[in-house]
This record gives structure tokens, C-alpha cells and sequence, in this order.
């Protein structure tokens, strides 16, 4: 158990003390200004046996067990001016304050400043790196690259280190109108984000072998978001201009990091020297030791410009018309890397120093309503997005340079991917009686895209709608859609022809026909709604619904096959006497799926006409959650009492089977979780204008999950390959991080709220 120190907000010590002294006012009165607020002092101790990053994981408590918080109104008498100050959290780490301000109908100002953390792992990951902006270095390497010597070493030489992110945004937001028909509004906000978190880095052939180095990656993004604007309204027409520039910068924009298990000939402690070649069974000193460092690129810094056309106007026949047209520019131009640090390779050029990124969205938005007929609402509109890449090309006419240090000779391209998509809509309701109206929608979807296996498709949605009210007390609503997508000429090997550094000799010509992407493939949609509401008495109401949804791929053999989805859920509200209110929910989430896959191994499957490795992998993920609670006034504008439950139990289970080609298939371990929440509340009335209120809060949090409870440094323990095939696993290091450990905090709290 650890003891958590009292979160108290000593700003407000001033105003309560004032409001104190003062019970009986219900407002505050200065010469022509008039002054109305709440505000709420509290503390916050608390018990957390367990590690508390997955509880904190956004400081998001229980909504209502304490928010220390202030809210301050200044007004005109003659309700010419205002200002008003909102803050919650105060003190806290996901604090936030408002501050807003103006002359109402001309001018409006506003100042906010948010932040809120968000924590991955406390006390737990841990890596023998030194950290300095994006260089990662070593002051020691295992004595030698047998898996003991490494799991020694880096249980020896790791030190802690938290992965979290911490995100502070300032904005500042204005608005001038100074006639009736001309208002122009202009924002800016600044958002800084900060911290670590986990990434994945290896030595090797990714899939083969390689020797992982987990890092954590450093974050330290600076984000500028800029908004012009101006618009007029007419008699019966309104036209608008908007104009937004975004800037990212990256302070961090390279990582580079030791290989811990490449050694000099001088010994641990020598400098290290590159080797033109690479094992994962090589010893730190021999000729296959690869590279000493690795090195990414970061994500890079842009920028984008956008303009925005917007304008709506009033047609004949009772019609309305809404439409916006934006166009802009997304650029990126980050140099490029050299293909590898090693100095034992020879240099592959590459054709450009930089991407010279340039995307143009264009985004076309055009909606016409229409309520001509009585009984009778049509609407139909139309939409287009279309993702121009303009990125120049970029070549690797030497080939490329791989992570295991070997090289190919093939000349590699890459093509810059780009997409359109357009929408056209139709929906008719209808009236049919005082108790039924409905419904009818029908959506074209068309998508164009360039290199990819399906270059244009077409996708038809329907449905009807119905709503049901025969009395005041009884509602039912109902909703079905259909989807039908279709995907002619799949050619699964168009990316080969597009890309010469690939063989087409690689790949199966009857897996390139049989493979289908989720996005790309043929597909069937249905989706089913339904929502009640029945009310026989004034102080009881039920409520229940159901969500299905089904995916379908009807001509995929490799790739997703079903996708099948469920939600139902039932609840009530009852207030048996004038004085308590009792309400629970229960629903219930499930998920299946099944995909096939296939590989064709080193050792069985060497040839184009070997025979392919199938397996087919049936997954099921499934949420249940039930709350219950009641309200209650004990003493009537004295003493209420609320109590809540919630429970949440999830499980995921995936199992898999396959033909006797190489190693059959295995199930994976499943996956547990569950969540128990209990709040308790009073709230005493000491005033009319001030309330007592404390409580206790009560989290528990529980897991099993075998990819996440095992992670360690070194887990050459827990592979369960041949002694052979797993020098690489012992080889390599992680942060050892556990995301998800179980956790039970209790909480107290006291607070006293005001109000003026």
C-alpha cells in the first residue's frame, strides 16, 4: 500500500473565505457589474496497492467524485459586457482554465490552457541505454553473445525509465461581428507534446533472423494550428471564407543506438568496428557481428495550408441549399538518411536528398433539403475527396541496403500512392401516420486509387428506417442498412510490376489470385438497429437495444473471411418513492472473426510448386458490463446520497488450425480482463449556497495476458523454439515493460462547493 499526499487547491483559499463570510448573498453586486460563480475545495487522499499508471492512465476518476474546480461570472447590469473564468482539476497534472471574455454581439474573446498526461508504464520498463535527445549509447556490452552473458549484462547495466506523454495545449480564440451581417473569427493554439514511450527496433531480417532492441522512443513534438476567417450573411444566403495552417516540428528527428551485441577484438570496452556481414548466432568478434549502431528516422516535420469556400442559401419550393469546397497543400520535405551506418558497406545512392513531399486534397461538399411536400423530407447530396499525390518519384538505381547488412543489386522504386473517393446520397422520410414515420437512404460510394491491387470500386448502401410512437409512453425505432462493394479485377501482383527491385518468381501466382485485402476485397455489409423505450408508469421507465453487424468477403480464400458483431444491452430507471431513484444497465459486446493465411517455409516450401502452409485463425472478443445505483434524498435540502457500481468483465480468444504442412498451428493464450468501480457519495446542504460533500471511490483493475504478464529484459527463458533457431531471442533486449498490472486504489474525498 503507498500513501498518496493530499491534492488541496490552495488558490481558492481567498474566495471561499469571502463567500463565508458573506452566506446569504446569491449574487455579488459592484456598482454596474454583477458578480455569480461557483467553486469547489477539496482533498483527494488516497491508497493504490498495485502499480497506479494503468488507474492515472488520463486521471479521468469517477465523473463526480471530486473536480476541484472554479467558475466565476462577471456581467453587466445592462448586459453589455461579460467575463467569465471555468476551471477543473485545479493543481492537478490534467488541469484546465477558460478564461473568456467580450461585449456581447460584437466582440468575443477566449483564452484556454489544457494538459493532460498519459502514462504508459511507472517502475517497470527499464534499458541499459543512456538517453540523450535521439542517441542512445552503451557504457558497457555483454562479455560475450551467448544468451546468459546477454541476460547478465542487461539485468546488471538497466536502469528505470518511465514511458509517459504529457500534453500541454494553449489557445487563444476571437471573434468580431462588427455588423449584423459581418463576423470574422481568428484562433491559434499551440500544442506541445512530451515524453517516452515504447518502439520496436531490431538487427536482422525482420521475420527471420534478427536480434530486437526495444527502445524508448523519445517524444518531443512542437504543433502550431492557425484559423482566418470571415463570413457574411445575406438575406436568406450566407458565404464564408476560411483559411488554416497547421505546422509540425519533430525536435527529435533522428534516432540513433548501440548494438550492444557487436564488440570489438579489444573486448567490452574497445571501439567498435563495423562488419559487412550479419548472424544472429555470430559472436561479438567475428566477421558477421553487422553494425555497430542503428539508426531511424523520425517522424518528419510539415506543414499544411488549407482554404475553405462555404456558403448556404434559401431556394424556391421550400429548399435549402449547404456546400463548402476546400482545397490545400500538405508539404514535407525532411532529407533523407543514408541507407545504413555501416562504414564496411559501399554507399547506395539514392535519386533524390529529399522526398519533396506535396499533397493537395481537394474536398467538395454540396447538400440540398427539400420540404415542398407536406409529410414529406428529401435530402440528397454529394461528396468528393481526392488525395492528389504529387511526391516526386524516388529511386535506388544501387539497390538497398538491408537490416541483416546484405545488400541487393536490383534497381528499387518507390511511387507516391494516391486516392479519390466520391459520394452521392439520397434519403426520404415520410410521415405516414401521427405514430409512424420512415425513412429511406441509398449512398453510392465510388473509390479510384493508383497502384494498388484494386484500382476502382463501387459500393452501394440502402435501408430503411422506421420510427414507432403509437402512445406517449411506448417508442421503437428501427434501422437497416445493406452494403454490397465489389472489386473487379483484383490483381494481386500489380504491385510487382510496379516495383522493379521485386522477382515476380517470388510470389504464387495462385496465392496472388486467392490473396484479398479487407480494404480492397468484395464485400457484403449488413447492419441492424434497434432501440426501445417503454414508460408504463410516470416513475418507471425500460429501455433496451440491439447492434448487429456483419462483414462478409465472399470471393477472399486468403485474407479476412467473416467479421460478425452484436451488441445488446437492457436497463431501467425507477424512482419508487418521491425521495430515491434507482437505475441499472446491462450490456453486452461480441465480437467474432475468421481470416485464413499462408506462408510457405525455408525449409518445406522452397519452390513455386512446393505445396503452400494454410491456417485459418477464428478470433472472439466479448465485453459484458453491468452497473447499478440509486440517488437518494435522505433529508429533504439536507442530505442526498448516491451509490454506483459498474462491472466489466473482457475476455479475447483466438484459436487457429491448419493443414500438416510444417509446424501446425497453435492457439494463442487467452485473454482476460476485468474492471470493478463502486462510488459512494453524500452531499450535505449546509446553505442554500454551500454543500458538504465526501465519499470514498474504489477502483480494481485485473488481467491475464500472456503476450504483456511475461515481458522481461531477456526472454530467451520463454522461447519455445529449438536450441538452434532461438539465439536470436536470447540475443535480444527489451524495456521488460508490463503496460497492464493489476491494480486496487481506494480513495477518499472531501470537498465543499459554493455557489454565488
Amino acid at each position: 500500500m503507498r500513501s498518496h499526499k493530499l491534492c488541496v487547491t490552495l488558490t481558492l483559499t481567498l474566495v471561499f473565505s469571502l463567500l463565508l463570510a458573506s452566506p446569504l448573498w446569491a449574487q455579488i453586486e459592484i456598482e454596474n457589474a454583477v458578480i455569480s460563480g461557483e467553486a469547489e475545495l477539496g482533498g483527494l487522499p488516497r491508497d493504490t496497492n498495485g502499480k497506479r499508471q494503468k488507474f492515472e492512465e488520463y486521471r479521468d476518476l469517477s465523473e463526480g467524485a471530486i473536480v476541484p474546480q472554479l467558475q466565476l461570472m462577471i456581467g453587466g447590469k445592462r448586459e453589455d459586457f461579460y467575463l467569465n473564468f471555468d476551471s477543473s482539476n485545479l493543481g492537478r497534472d490534467n488541469q484546465n482554465y477558460i478564461l473568456r471574455f467580450g461585449r456581447y454581439g460584437l466582440l468575443d474573446v477566449e483564452f484556454e490552457w489544457d494538459q493532460f498526461p498519459h502514462l504508459f508504464s511507472l517502475n517497470t520498463a527499464r534499458t541499459p541505454y543512456d538517453m540523450r535527445g535521439g542517441t542512445y549509447t552503451l557504457s558497457s556490452k555483454p562479455a560475450s553473445t551467448a544468451g546468459t552473458d546477454v541476460r547478465d549484462w542487461v539485468n546488471s547495466a538497466a536502469n528505470a525509465v518511465d514511458l509517459k506523454l504529457f500534453q500541454g495545449m494553449g489557445k487563444f480564440k476571437l471573434r468580431y461581428t462588427p455588423t449584423p451581417g459581418w463576423s470574422f473569427t481568428g484562433s491559434y493554439w499551440s500544442n506541445n507534446v512530451a515524453g517516452r514511450r515504447a518502439i520496436g527496433a531490431y538487427f536482422g531480417t525482420s521475420g527471420g533472423s534478427w536480434k530486437v532492441t526495444e527502445l524508448a522512443e523519445p517524444i518531443d513534438y512542437q504543433i502550431h494550428n492557425i484559423d482566418l476567417g470571415g463570413e457574411y450573411a445575406g438575406q436568406g444566403w450566407s458565404l464564408g471564407l476560411k483559411y488554416n495552417a497547421s505546422f509540425f516540428h519533430n525536435n527529435v528527428s533522428t534516432l540513433v543506438w548501440d548494438n550492444p551485441t557487436n564488440r570489438s577484438t579489444d573486448g567490452a570496452g574497445g571501439t567498435c568496428t563495423d562488419s559487412s556481414g550479419f548472424s544472429s548466432t555470430s559472436t561479438g568478434t567475428d566477421a558477421n557481428r553487422g553494425a555497430c549502431r542503428g539508426r531511424m528516422d523520425m517522424y518528419p516535420s510539415n506543414q499544411a495550408h488549407t482554404w475553405t469556400l462555404s456558403g448556404a442559401a434559401k431556394l424556391p419550393l421550400k429548399s435549402n441549399f449547404m456546400g463548402s469546397v476546400s482545397y490545400g497543400f500538405r508539404l514535407q520535405n525532411d532529407p533523407f538518411l543514408p541507407q545504413t551506418t555501416n562504414s564496411a558497406l559501399a554507399a547506395r545512392s539514392v535519386s533524390r536528398e529529399s522526398l519533396d513531399g506535396d499533397v493537395r486534397p481537394l474536398m467538395v461538399n454540396a447538400t440540398v433539403v427539400n420540404r415542398y411536400f407536406d409529410r414529406l423530407d428529401l435530402k440528397a447530396y454529394y461528396r468528393l475527396y481526392d488525395f492528389d499525390n504529387r511526391s516526386k518519384k524516388v529511386d535506388l538505381p544501387d539497390g538497398r541496403v538491408h537490416a541483416d547488412s546484405s545488400v541487393d543489386s536490383d534497381y528499387g522504386r518507390g511511387f507516391p500512392w494516391a486516392y479519390s473517393k466520391q459520394n452521392i446520397g439520397l434519403d426520404a422520410g415520410y410521415n405516414i401516420t401521427r405514430w409512424l414515420s420512415a425513412k429511406m437512404g441509398y449512398v453510392w460510394e465510388k473509390m479510384h486509387r493508383e497502384r494498388r491491387e484494386v484500382l476502382s470500386s463501387n459500393e452501394h448502401t440502402f435501408g430503411p428506417t422506421f420510427d414507432l410512437k403509437p402512445t406517449s409512453w411506448l417508442l421503437v425505432r428501427l434501422g437497416y442498412k445493406r452494403s454490397l462493394r465489389d472489386a473487379h479485377e483484383y490483381d494481386g501482383g500489380r504491385l510487382v510490376a510496379t516495383h522493379p527491385a521485386e522477382d515476380p518468381e517470388d510470389l504464387r501466382e495462385e496465392v496472388l489470385d486467392e490473396l484479398r485485402k479487407f480494404d480492397l476485397a468484395a464485400r457484403t455489409r449488413d447492419k441492424f438497429s434497434y432501440f426501445g423505450q417503454l414508460t408504463p408508469w410516470q416513475n418507471l421507465t425500460l429501455f433496451g437495444g440491439f447492434d448487429f453487424f456483419l462483414d462478409e468477403y465472399p470471393r477472399t480464400v486468403i485474407g479476412v473471411q467473416d467479421d460478425l458483431s452484436y451488441v445488446p444491452s437492457v436497463g431501467f430507471t425507477y424512482a419508487p418513492l418521491d425521495w430515491m431513484t434507482l437505475f441499472s444497465n446491462y450490456s453486452w459486446e461480441r465480437w467474432d472473426w475468421k481470416m485464413q493465411a499462408m506462408s510457405r517455409t525455408a525449409t518445406t516450401q522452397t519452390t513455386a510448386t512446393d505445396p503452400l502452409r494454410t491456417w485459418r485463425s477464428r478470433g472472439r472478443d466479448q465485453t459484458n458490463t453491468v452497473s447499478w445505483g440509486s440517488d437518494m434524498k435522505l433529508i429533504e435540502n439536507l442530505l442526498g446520497l448516491r451509490i454506483q457500481y459498474t462491472f466489466s468483465e473482457a475476455s479475447s480468444l483466438v484459436k487457429a488450425s491448419g493443414d500438416t504442412v510444417g509446424t501446425p498451428a497453435t492457439n494463442y493464450p487467452n485473454v482476460t480482463n476485468r474492471w470493478h468501480e463502486f462510488l459512494t457519495r453524500f452531499d450535505y446542504q449546509l446553505h442554500k449556497n454551500v454543500t458538504l460533500r465526501f465519499g470514498y471511490y474504489f477502483n480494481r483493475f485485473n488481467h491475464k495476458d500472456f503476450g504483456v504478464d511475461m515481458m522481461k529484459l531477456w526472454m530467451g527463458e520463454y522461447d519455445q523454439l529449438s536450441a538452434g533457431a532461438n539465439n536470436n531471442i536470447q540475443r535480444s533486449i527489451w524495456l521488460g515493460d508490463r503496460i497492464k498490472r493489476p491494480y486496487t486504489a481506494h480513495v477518499g474525498f472531501l470537498t465543499l462547493r459554493f455557489s454565488f
